[in-house]
């Protein structure tokens, strides 16, 4: 086993553990998806389901990860980034000088003055190089620029990054968009401009990367009009046309879209249904959504008919999900930094039969939060501290779904 794989599976170790998903060999798919989706929350970076499961073997894969999904891996168990956890896995090894006991009692007095003694001169000297170092390679950033602006409204979108690093003294520099683990990039330090192209609606989080140092950072919206529709498989969306996705009264998609667009022995993919505006915009300590929702594919390879309905906040996000009743064990909900695990937790109220659709309401106020399925109180939280501004919603379904009469505002 080569260092650098025995570091790796010791940050899986770790993810494991703060996790408490129990052993990760009897993970199922669910659970690459539901990780996917905290590591995106919590380090605002995006990992897909697939990626962990080569990293983690469910999938044969000869490559290895790539240095930005190690440092997201790192950012989640709380390092700065793969460099910062390797080092203390280092310095844990490091084994300490023992001095050998065979020399005569006199002698080793003797030796140990002059041990010390030499010890506390090479510290002198070692102190003074070190604070010398610094104080010539100590980051400059105070004349560091760093913006962007989108080209055009909807998905795809182009985003051209300005950034002004020719008075630092920093020897590489990086943009970072924070979304897709492939889209860290180097850029040279002496332009000024870089374009990167986004495929999925959203709130993120750029930073400009000064060697190992994230020195700027803003957020970025990608907004769409109204919903959108993808087909999401193998990490790549597939946008719908509109009138496929865009009804009378209701959004969404039939399981036969799914077989019009894929083949019938294609991996199962997911639809996303996204709206992200500045328009929504409402401050998620006191707000109040209703929707209906119903996932609508009813088919062998899919018997939990899993959905996730997201509200997305400036801040973090609420995830909400609903499953056939017996899979909730599977099931994760997501209250800002607050995670409650249907493995430790009573989540049954999430469970659905999918015969109709279900109306899921979510009220906060006065520092508390309540979730309604069907006019039943599914959770309620009473130390909620909101997830900032809500920008956006995002109704993800296992195979195929539709919802209808959404509705979000402030509540009084």
């Amino acid at each position: 086993m080569s260092e650098n794989q025995s570091y790796i599976d010791h940050c899986k170790a770790l993810i494991e553990e703060k996790l408490e998903w129990g052993n990760s060999a009897e993970w199922q798919s669910q659970d690459y998806d539901n990780l996917s989706e905290q590591i995106l929350i919590e380090t605002r970076t995006l990992i897909s389901a697939s990626t962990l499961k080569r990293i983690w073997g469910k999938v044969k894969y000869q490559s290895k990860p790539n240095i930005t999904t190690l440092d997201t891996l790192s950012r989640f168990i709380g390092y700065q980034n793969w460099r910062d956890f390797v080092k203390s896995c280092r310095e844990i090894a490091e084994p300490k000088d023992v001095v050998s006991s065979s020399i005569p009692v006199v002698k080793k007095s003797l030796f140990k003055i002059l041990a010390v003694t030499l010890v506390l001169v090479s510290l002198f000297f070692l102190v003074g190089f070190l604070l010398q170092k610094k104080n010539a390679s100590k980051l400059q950033i105070d004349n560091v620029k760093f913006n962007s602006k989108t080209v055009s409204v909807g998905v795809p979108n182009t985003v051209i990054f300005e950034y002004d690093a020719v008075q630092s003294n920093a020897d590489s520099v990086f943009i970072q968009q924070n979304w897709d683990e492939k889209r860290r990039v180097k850029v040279n330090k002496f332009h000024h401009q870089h374009a990167s192209v986004y495929y999925l609606p959203g709130y993120y989080r750029a930073k400009l990367v000064l060697n190992d140092s994230i020195v700027r950072e803003h957020d970025i919206f990608i907004e769409t009009e109204d919903w959108i529709g993808v087909l999401y498989k193998d990490s790549i969306p597939f946008y719908l046309p509109k009138d496929r996705y865009r009804h009378n009264s209701w959004y969404g998609i039939s399981p036969q879209e799914i077989d019009r667009y894929l083949p019938a022995n294609g991996a199962l993919p997911s639809f996303i249904l996204t709206h992200v505006n500045r328009g929504l915009t409402v401050d998620s300590r006191f707000f109040l959504l209703s929707v209906n929702i119903q996932n609508t594919f009813a088919h062998p390879a899919a018997p939990c008919r899993y959905t996730d309905l997201t509200i997305l906040g400036t801040e973090g996000a609420i995830i909400i999900p609903l499953s056939k009743a017996g899979c909730v064990g599977e099931n994760k909900l997501r209250i800002g930094d607050q995670l409650i695990n249907g493995k430790f937790h009573d989540l049954s109220a999430f469970g659905i039969d999918y015969a109709t659709p279900v109306n899921v309401e979510c009220d906060a106020r006065s520092g508390k939060i309540k979730i309604k399925l069907n006019g039943k109180l599914a959770y309620e939280g009473k130390a909620y501290k909101g997830i900032g501004d809500i920008v956006g919603i995002r109704a993800k379904f296992q195979g195929a779904g539709r919802l209808d009469s959404f509705q979000l505002r402030k509540a009084q």
